[in-house]
């Protein structure tokens, strides 16, 4: 069904009396009008072709996206209505919802989700700046009370920005003051492979200390004897961490019964080995899970 419309453009054929364009922007008449009783009709005709054209076009979009007759009969609020209605009609079957991919119509949200169409209010996008807001206010409160200088165990190769590993490399005190009131000579100290270990202040533990001052390591001490005759075999027998090179069996007393003295032909040896009483390694070391230690620069 074909609508009606009452807009109709005017000398619109090919040999339609009106002046050319080039002309027409010539005219005096565009500026000052039509003068009292000589109006040129082929610039007249220019004028209400290029307006009855815009009306036209403009009434066959009403009745084509409205689907109503569009009638001359000097209805301006019907007509308003029916533009408004075709405009809606024309946005929500013809413009497509506007995604990363494609431009067009989005629809807001007061609604924080993983939509990729949904476009957010000012509300929301104030909402989510406050939130951020306050978590970062909470993450450099926590950060700021860790103090400045302080090793702390990181569990990373490479320190986090605004910190550093403490490897004994030199840093600027002038951009690091108040890492240089904790090391006054500029230089970090070295934990690579160090165990960290309590002031002793004057407790009588670890005693002639001072703070930052490394200590080598060390064992308690580990002893042997020789536990004397073994009747009556007379045996000589081996207790703790030394030991012989032959071992006979095990006396009452739970000593080893070693070496027969008496017997001049048999070749005597001791030793003494720790593994016998501790375990070992190459150092002496507690039991420990590697951290990288890093402090904050400021």
């Amino acid at each position: 069904m074909n609508q009606r419309n009452d807009f109709k453009a005017f000398s619109i054929s090919d040999d339609a009396n009106i002046v050319n364009q080039e002309k027409y922007e010539e005219s005096q008449s565009l500026q000052t009008g039509f003068p009292p009783e000589n109006v040129s009709t082929h610039v007249l005709n220019k004028v209400l072709r290029q307006s009855s054209i815009i009306s036209s076009v403009v009434a066959n979009f009403i009745a084509e996206q409205s689907g109503a007759d569009v009638l001359d009969n000097g209805g301006i609020a019907k007509l308003t209505a029916q533009l408004n209605r075709a405009l809606e009609q024309k946005i929500a079957t013809n413009i497509p919802c506007a995604s990363l991919t494609q431009k067009g119509a989005a629809q807001l949200t007061n609604v924080i989700g993983d939509s990729d169409t949904l476009v957010v209010t000012q509300k929301l996008a104030q909402e989510i700046v406050n939130s951020l807001r306050e978590y970062t206010d909470n993450r450099i409160k926590t950060v700021n009370e860790v103090p400045v200088g302080s090793p702390i165990p990181w569990p990373l190769p490479n320190p986090p920005v605004g910190y550093f590993t403490c490897n004994g490399s030199a840093f600027d005190k002038l951009q690091y003051p108040k890492l240089a009131e904790a090391y006054p000579d500029g230089k970090l100290p070295d934990l690579r492979g160090e165990f960290i270990r309590g002031w002793d202040d004057k407790r009588g533990v670890d005693s002639g200390r001072r703070i930052l001052t490394s200590q080598g390591d060390a064992i308690r001490n580990i002893e042997g004897s020789f536990a004397g005759m073994v009747t009556p075999n007379y045996h000589l027998a081996t207790r703790g961490a030394i030991y012989a090179s032959q071992v006979l069996g095990i006396a009452t007393d739970g000593s080893f019964k070693s070496v027969n003295i008496s017997d001049t032909d048999t070749p005597y040896g001791f030793g003494f080995l720790a593994s016998r009483v501790v375990p070992v390694a190459p150092e002496n070391r507690p039991r420990n899970i590697a951290f990288n230690y890093i402090v904050r620069a400021a």
